[in-house]
């Protein structure tokens, strides 16, 4: 869903960032059955992990001593892997409207995302 154009979708929860935070956040909404769509600024998902440091080491990743940015960023894909989390990347939210169960997100693309709970992922 990361292609081109704009698109209409509903869910149970819109993600805004689709670093690490975001990607676990969508596990666990898929955890849950709730269903979610992640959006982000940057046109791959990984946030800081994938575009400057993915040959950094983190430290403060739970079972993980030391893991490089690249290998949290694939870890954490492959793990929402079977959920098929829809993505719009290359987005920016520009508009967040309405209160708790019923808010409209709309990107600067033209997507307008209708969402029961928006989680902000930003980092």
């Amino acid at each position: 869903m990361s292609g081109t154009g704009h698109h209409s979708i509903g869910a149970d929860v819109a993600i805004i960032g689709a670093g690490p935070a975001g990607l676990f956040a969508a596990f666990e909404c898929s955890m849950l059955r709730l269903s979610c769509v992640l959006v982000d600024s940057l046109g791959e998902t990984g946030g800081q992990c994938a575009a400057l440091y993915p040959e950094k080491p983190i430290y403060d990743i739970p079972a993980h001593p030391a893991i490089e940015g690249g290998a949290l960023v694939a870890a954490l894909e492959a793990q929402i892997a079977p959920f098929s989390v829809p993505r719009l990347l290359g987005r920016r939210v520009e508009r967040l409207e309405g209160q708790a169960g019923d808010f409209t997100l709309g990107t600067d693309r033209g997507d307008v995302i209708r969402a029961k709970a928006v989680v902000i992922a930003a980092g």
